[in-house]
């Protein structure tokens, strides 16, 4: 299994925000009660999960610091981030997971087969949200410097870079000055410059407007990391059906997330929780692969630990095989076909678009 956005180290990193560090009781029930869905390194390398893309994500730089934006602080606090994997990779993970820093490393790792005592789980560097730039489009050639394959170019809010999707009820972009910008003259710039370096385009969370002002300039393929079909859950963070198609042909990928609120028409999140299935999530990665023309533009990215909802049947990444033998079924046993969308696609992608971190 290859997932193209989740995230091993964000409990980790809100404990040490300063009201966590404080507080430590206010972390340990954002864990318990709002975060259901868990990864653990030594459960998903035993179950066989290839590949995971960590997200990096600082909630205060994009949630508190609106008086003060761009956050001028932001680029430090996604390195510390990175560095805080690194050293989880060096120190307590390091008999399950390994990073790789480029693709030839990541080759490299996935040339090891299951069963192998060298065999470790691929782990790459990608940022959630442009606002981790702060503002500052030097800071992209910081982050491919250290190996960074992703960003997704906005996130819960317009920071400058494009308008976000509402993805979540009470998440609204409302309040952004520019609600139907799209992508601003600098996301432009900045687009244009991750192609540069080699850092694949991440339009997850962007509205469509957005999606369709990155379309526009891009001329590298293009990834939605952790998303959806927007005619089988009718959510503005979905994809409409022609940019999936043009994400496809243009060699593009479509990971589609895990959280049966974002794959279904649930009235809201309490239904969700109480009747989400993993039959959503297979329900959409067969519309995504029919929309798309092929099976092969489709992969998983699970979302897994950055709190979002749970479905019946799993709530541990290392359980992705219930999913699994739910996609055979879906397709007739096709060992292939289930292969390529849980793990070929997704390496495919990365092996030939990600180019950062040969510094």
């Amino acid at each position: 299994m290859a997932d193209l956005h989740v995230h091993p180290m964000l409990n980790a990193w809100l404990r040490r925000t300063p009201i966590a560090v404080r507080y430590p009781i206010l972390a340990t029930i954002a864990e318990t009660e709002f975060n259901p869905t868990k990864v653990s390194w030594q459960r998903c390398h035993e179950a066989g999960v290839d590949l995971m893309c960590a997200a990096h994500f600082n909630l205060g730089d994009e949630w508190l610091s609106m008086p003060t934006d761009p956050n001028p602080r932001a680029p430090s606090s996604t390195m510390l981030m990175m560095d805080l994997l690194e050293q989880e990779l060096a120190g307590p993970a390091a008999p399950y997971a390994t990073l790789a820093k480029n693709h030839v490393q990541l080759a490299d790792l996935l040339r090891v087969r299951k069963g192998d005592p060298d065999f470790r789980i691929a782990v790459v560097h990608t940022i959630e949200g442009g606002h981790a730039l702060g503002g500052d489009l030097e800071v992209l050639g910081s982050l491919a410097r250290r190996g960074a394959a992703s960003m997704t170019i906005t996130h819960f809010f317009n920071k400058g870079i494009a308008t976000a999707a509402n993805a979540y009820p009470f998440f609204p972009d409302g309040s952004s000055p520019w609600p139907a910008q799209g992508a601003s003259a600098f996301g432009k710039e900045v687009v244009r410059r991750m192609e540069e370096l080699g850092m694949i385009v991440d339009i997850t969370h962007a509205s469509a407007t957005a999606v369709r002002d990155v379309l526009d300039c891009a001329h590298k393929p293009i990834v939605a990391s952790h998303s959806a079909a927007r005619t089988l859950a009718d959510h503005a963070y979905g994809l409409y059906d022609d940019h999936m198609q043009e994400i496809a042909q243009r060699g593009g990928l479509i990971g589609v997330i895990l959280d049966p609120y974002l794959l279904a028409n649930y009235a809201d999140v309490t239904l969700a929780k109480r009747h989400g299935s993993l039959r959503d999530a297979v329900r959409m990665v067969r519309y995504v692969a029919k929309i798309c023309g092929s099976h092969r533009s489709v992969a998983i990215g699970s979302d897994y630990s950055g709190y979002i909802g749970r479905s019946a049947e799993m709530n541990r990444l290392s359980q992705i095989g219930r999913l699994r033998s739910r996609l055979l079924k879906e397709f007739g046993e096709d060992e292939q076909v289930v292969e390529d969308i849980m793990a070929n696609n997704a390496i495919r992608f990365l092996r030939e678009n990600w180019r950062t971190g040969f510094a």
